[in-house]
C-alpha cells in the first residue's frame, strides 16, 4: 500500500505542475512527453532510494538515521484495545477489497472496449477514401481511430467536411496516439480512487486533440470552417479507448486553434519542468517511506527501568558489533505486523496500581534484533510510570525470536522502538 500511496501522491504532484507550467502555451508536442512522464514517472520513483546516499555523506549520517527509523503503530491498552485493533485491520482489509474490486471492474470494462474495437476491425468492410483505407461503419457513430485504423461511417460526412476528417484522423494514426491513450487508461486503473489520474487522462486526450487539429491546420484547410464543422458534429461516440474526432471540450480545442504560437524560447520551462518535479517527488517518497515503515517495518521506541540481569546480559560479545538504526531489510516479526499487534494486545495488561491512580500515557521502549533473531537489550526511552514501564517490558520481553535484519547482504543487529499507550475511559 505504501507504493501506491508515493505513486498517487506523484501523480497529484505532476498533475498540479502541468497545470501550472503546461497549459498557457501551444507547445503541444512538448505537453506531450511532459504527460507521459507525468504519468510513468511516479511508478518509477517510490524505486529510487536516496538513503543510502544520504548515509555515504558524514554531514547527513545523523539526520538519516533519525528520519528513517521504522516506527510501531500505538498499542493502547485499555477496556477497548482489542475491538479497536480488530476495527482498524477489518476497515484496512475492506479499503483494499474495494480497491481491488474497483481494479477488476475497471479492467473487464477495458477488455469489452478492446474487444468491442476487435470484432468492428475484423468485420467492418475496408474501403479506400482519398487515398486512405478506411473501416467503414454501418451505425451513426463519428470518426475514430485506433491505431492504424479508421473508422467512419461515410454516409453521414458531408464532402467537404470529409478531407478534414481524415487528415484529423490520420494525424492520430501517424503519431500513435493510441499509445498514449492506453497509457493513461492504465494508469487511472491502477490508480481509480485518485481522481488526479482521471484527470491526467483528461489532459492527456485533450492534448493529443490540440495536435490533431494543429495538423489540419498545418495541411491548409480554413481555421473558421473546420471550427464549424466541429461544433455541428453532434455524434454518439460508444468506443472508449478510440481518438475520435468530435472528442469533446471543442471550447478549448477552438481557442487553442485561434491561440497564436507560443515563442520558441518559452520551451525552457520545460526543460526545468522534470528536475523540481523529480526532486520533489522524491523528497515527498523519502517522507511516505517514514510514515509507512511507522506501519510496516515496526520500530520506535520508549524506555523503562530495566532488571540487572538484563543490564548483565552478555553483551561482552555483541557490545563491538555495529548496531544498525536502519537496514536495508528491517527485521521482521514471526507473521509480520499484524501477528505481533496480536500478540501485544492479548498479552499486555493494564496494571492495578494504575488504574487505581488514574495514571496513563505513553511508554516508549527500544530494543535490539540480533543477529539469531533474537529481542535483547531492552530499556525504556520514554518513561511515564514506573508500572505501566515495568508491564511494557514484561510483554515485550517475552516475544519470540524475530526474522533479522540484513544490510548488503549480510545478517545485522538493529535497534527497533515500540511505543505503547496506557489510557484509562
Amino acid at each position: 500500500m505504501l507504493y501506491l500511496l508515493q505513486v498517487n501522491v506523484g501523480l497529484i504532484l505532476f498533475y498540479a505542475l502541468y497545470k501550472l507550467v503546461c497549459t498557457r502555451d501551444t507547445f503541444f508536442r512538448s505537453r506531450r512527453f511532459i504527460l507521459i512522464v507525468s504519468l510513468v514517472l511516479p511508478f518509477i520513483l517510490p524505486f529510487i532510494d536516496v538513503r543510502e546516499w544520504l548515509e555515504s555523506r558524514d554531514r547527513m549520517i545523523m539526520l538519516t538515521h533519525f528520519d528513517y527509523s521504522a516506527v510501531l503503530p500505538e498499542i493502547v491498552v485499555g477496556s477497548e484495545v482489542a475491538e479497536t485493533g480488530s476495527r482498524v485491520f477489518v476497515l484496512s482489509e475492506w479499503i483494499g477489497y474495494l480497491y481491488l474490486a474497483g481494479v477488476v471492474v475497471l479492467l473487464v470494462r477495458l477488455v469489452v472496449q478492446a474487444f468491442s474495437l476487435y470484432r468492428l476491425i475484423v468485420r467492418m468492410p475496408e474501403k479506400e477514401i482519398n487515398g486512405v483505407r478506411v473501416k467503414c461503419l454501418n451505425d451513426p457513430s463519428g470518426p475514430f481511430s485506433f491505431f492504424g485504423w479508421i473508422f467512419m461511417n461515410p454516409a453521414t460526412v458531408k464532402e467537404d467536411e470529409l478531407d478534414e476528417i481524415l487528415t484529423h484522423e490520420m494525424a492520430h494514426v501517424k503519431q500513435h496516439h493510441s499509445v498514449d491513450v492506453l497509457l493513461a487508461e492504465m494508469v487511472s486503473i491502477c490508480c481509480w480512487m485518485n481522481p488526479f489520474a482521471w484527470l491526467l487522462k483528461r489532459e492527456v486526450r485533450l492534448n493529443l486533440e490540440f495536435l490533431a487539429d494543429r495538423k489540419v491546420m498545418e495541411a491548409g484547410f480554413a481555421t473558421k470552417s473546420y471550427q464549424y464543422h466541429l461544433l455541428g458534429l453532434a455524434y454518439n461516440h460508444k468506443y472508449g479507448l478510440s481518438n475520435n474526432f468530435n472528442f469533446s471540450h471543442l471550447k478549448q480545442r477552438i481557442i487553442m486553434m485561434n491561440k497564436k504560437k507560443s515563442n520558441a524560447a518559452g520551451h525552457i520551462k520545460y526543460a526545468l519542468f522534470v528536475l523540481p518535479a523529480f526532486a520533489l517527488l522524491v523528497a515527498g517518497n523519502i517522507s511516505c517511506s517514514q510514515d509507512a515503515s511507522q506501519t510496516e517495518d515496526a520500530k520506535e521506541e520508549v524506555v523503562a527501568p530495566v532488571s540487572p540481569e538484563a543490564k548483565e546480559a552478555p553483551a561482552d560479545s555483541t557490545a563491538k558489533e555495529e548496531v544498525f538504526m536502519v537496514a536495508e531489510q528491517m527485521p521482521e516479526y514471526p507473521g509480520g505486523m499484524k501477528e505481533m499487534l496480536k500478540f501485544l494486545q492479548d498479552n499486555l495488561k493494564y496494571p492495578e496500581n494504575a488504574m487505581k491512580n488514574n495514571v496513563q500515557g505513553r511508554v516508549i521502549v527500544q530494543f535490539v534484533v540480533e543477529k539469531d533473531g533474537t529481542p535483547t537489550e531492552f530499556k525504556v526511552l520514554r518513561s511515564v510510570d514506573p508500572d505501566l514501564d515495568a508491564e511494557a517490558l514484561r510483554v515485550l520481553q517475552t516475544m519470540p525470536k524475530w526474522k533479522p535484519g540484513m544490510q548488503r547482504g549480510e545478517v545485522v543487529r538493529v535497534k527497533y522502538t515500540v511505543p505503547v499507550s496506557f489510557k484509562l475511559q
